[in-house]
């Protein structure tokens, strides 16, 4: 007598039966067929997934390329257009004579003019701190005026300018109206102001002498020509420079 299982199946609706024999060897096989499409369907599921997956990250990384390289364009179209604004702001610079910062002429002044308060062909009255020496050689275009506060004093640039009296450099830097400018301290009362420089020959706290070269004509700043923009203070009040180019005595 084989040893195995017997089925049998009964509809309620009938009074038959089917009966079905299973031998124990072909329940055995009947599972391993089971088990192994089991494991086949994980297999395959987890293969499926691992393929979905690399596809997805495959046109996500696509994506993210076409923004880079999307990104990278703007960014070099803005570059460009910097570029372009930085050519434009050089010639502008070039036609309004504003330079922030110009060459060192020093070795010019030094070899051109060693010693300029001979130069000018005037001495100074012995009171060392009064602003009186005219500040550099050249034709005044414009004076004193209270719309005006100081006067104009036209001349080729890389001209000399030097201090009109002894004294200590108060400030010194740029100015968006008159570009490069010195401000020199000579006592309680009086300070001169130099603009509009090409370049500039001080630093700020350094103690001069009058006659002292400060810097050059240029036309930085707000100006249409070579210039100096020299202004005296009384009290920290602008005054007439003219009035003190008097004491002036030809020699």
């Amino acid at each position: 007598m084989k040893r195995g299982y017997s089925v049998i199946i009964t509809a309620t609706d009938s009074v038959a039966s089917r009966h079905i024999f299973i031998s124990r060897m072909g329940l055995k096989i009947i599972l391993g067929v089971g088990i192994l499409l089991v494991i086949a369907a994980v297999i395959a599921a987890a293969y499926y997934s691992v393929v979905y997956y690399q596809a997805l990250q495959s046109v996500m990384l696509r994506r993210r390329n076409a923004e880079i390289e999307q990104e990278f364009a703007k960014l070099q179209e803005i570059k460009d257009n910097l570029e372009i604004v930085e050519q434009n702001n050089r010639k502008l610079k070039v036609m309004l004579g504003i330079d922030k910062t110009p060459p060192s002429v020093k070795p010019y002044i030094d070899s051109v003019i060693p010693d300029y308060s001979n130069t000018i062909n005037m001495i100074v009255e012995k009171e060392e701190n009064i602003p009186s020496l005219l500040p550099t050689l050249g034709q005044i275009s414009r004076n004193y005026s209270p719309e005006h506060e100081g006067i104009d004093i036209a001349a080729p640039r890389f001209s000399p300018v030097v201090a009109a009296a002894s004294g200590f450099v108060g400030d010194a830097g740029w100015d968006a109206v008159y570009g490069n400018y010195v401000v020199i301290e000579h006592d309680a009362n009086y300070s001169t102001f130099y603009g509009h420089l090409h370049s500039i020959g001080v630093r700020q706290g350094e103690k001069i002498t009058s006659g002292t070269v400060v810097g050059t004509i240029g036309s930085t700043g707000r100006s249409t020509s070579p210039h100096l923009h020299y202004e005296v203070r009384f009290r920290g009040e602008p005054v007439d420079p003219m009035g003190y180019l008097q004491l002036l005595v030809p020699l």
